[in-house]
């Protein structure tokens, strides 16, 4: 005899089966039809050109990418600004309403503003826009396919023209599925957002052994993906990005190093002769060209996200030309806890200026620079920083002086 009650379950199955089914075949259409369109479309290919390159400009300039979104958009925006930081793309993510409230001072003119809204006139982002600074570039990813019908990127406030990312759907979500719940909408914005990233990083970086991949990988060590990537060839970052996280402050005190008092003779370059390049030292140096610039008046988290974008610079971060933040300082500020706090704000300076660095010339051999660190520090917890001199008495690399006399 059949039995109603399994008859019924096994029907509610098949229709639970056939719903899953018909909606990975709509989101599976809709990306087709994306695909489509930014094959075929030449005004869409111009502006994912254009955003990509704007990105690019934007983190070459110091600044960063702020993303923002409302409800689910919002958090396609916060996936988009995770993936952008994992591959070196200074990122955050603003929310709309919390923007109103006072963290819209997150947007300096030097950045450049992600709007993701589906519709393209989300009222929360209508809002924001009159308090965003001028000068700050919009992209929005939104479903129309044509700048001027969007209303986030005709705002009577501002004369900037935006860049326009189109995401739309092939059929409408309530017709499709008898809901209108973001669905394939978000999946399309998505895949832009994951497009873009990837294409900006491999804009940005472009040196030999720091590539996307590897700056990835630098950013990486923790979860499933970091054992698997351990296991693969190391980069320089590996070790420095992990000890930025959980390394405890070393013994560092904040009295300023570029008091003259530290330092008799800052501007005398001391041991060796000018000659051939010792390997040890110029070994342990970074070269001050790899040292990033972090922007100016920057917060913690600009220096500390400064830091991990250039895993060759190993936590150098300068904070104009003439003052840099050593490594053992950046761990310091990792620590801090107070990411939000301006770094000229903070009680005491963390940078070293350039009249207090040890100048040494590139030939001292490494025994000597440790017995002038010694010799040339009063105070035991303030270790200056060594300028490695090449014979034009120029600045080559820098050392940082607690960690040469840890070695």
């Amino acid at each position: 005899m059949k039995n109603p009650e399994h008859e019924q379950s096994a029907s509610a199955d098949i229709d639970a089966a056939s719903t899953a089914l018909h909606v990975i075949a709509i989101e599976r259409d809709a990306l087709n039809h994306l695909s489509h369109l930014y094959r075929s479309n030449t005004q869409a290919q111009d502006s994912l050109r254009h955003a990509v390159a704007q990105i690019t400009q934007t983190i070459r300039a110091g600044g960063k990418l702020v993303v923002t979104g409302m409800g689910k958009s919002g958090k396609i925006g916060r996936k988009v600004e995770a993936t952008m930081n994992s591959l070196g793309i200074h990122s955050v993510f603003l929310h709309p309403t919390e923007a109103l409230h006072g963290d819209v001072g997150i947007v300096r003119p030097v950045d450049t503003l992600l709007l993701i809204s589906y519709s393209g006139r989300t009222p929360e982002l209508l809002r924001l826009l009159p308090y965003i600074p001028c000068g700050v570039a919009l992209i929005a990813i939104t479903s129309h396919t044509d700048p001027s019908t969007c209303p986030l990127l005709t705002d009577p406030h501002r004369s900037e023209k935006g860049i326009l990312l189109p995401a739309p759907v092939h059929v409408d979500e309530e017709a499709a599925f008898g809901v209108a719940a973001p669905t394939s909408s978000t999946t399309v914005a998505l895949v832009v957002g994951d497009a873009l990233a990837l294409a900006v990083a491999r804009c940005l970086h472009t040196e030999p052994g720091r590539g996307p991949a590897e700056v990835f990988k630098a950013h990486h060590p923790g979860g499933a993906i970091g054992a698997a990537l351990a296991s693969s060839v190391s980069t320089p970052m590996s070790t420095a990005s992990s000890s930025l996280l959980i390394t405890p402050p070393t013994s560092v005190s904040l009295a300023p190093l570029d008091d003259p008092e530290y330092n008799p003779s800052p501007t005398t370059s001391r041991g060796g002769a000018w000659g051939k390049k010792d390997s040890e030292l110029t070994e342990l140096m970074v070269p001050i060209d790899a040292v990033p610039t972090a922007p100016a008046g920057g917060t913690v988290l600009d220096v500390l996200l400064t830091s991990l974008q250039h895993p060759a610079a190993k936590l150098w971060v300068k904070l104009s030309a003439t003052e840099v933040i050593p490594p053992s300082r950046v761990r310091w500020l990792a620590k801090l806890g107070q990411v939000n706090a301006g770094v000229r704000e903070l009680p005491s300076p963390v940078s070293v200026h350039a009249a207090s660095w040890l100048r040494v010339a590139m030939s001292t051999p490494l025994r000597e620079v440790r017995e002038i660190v010694r010799t040339a520090t009063k105070d035991p917890s303030v270790v200056p920083l060594i300028s490695v001199i090449d014979a034009e008495d120029s600045c080559v690399g820098l050392i940082d002086g607690n960690e040469l006399l840890d070695r």
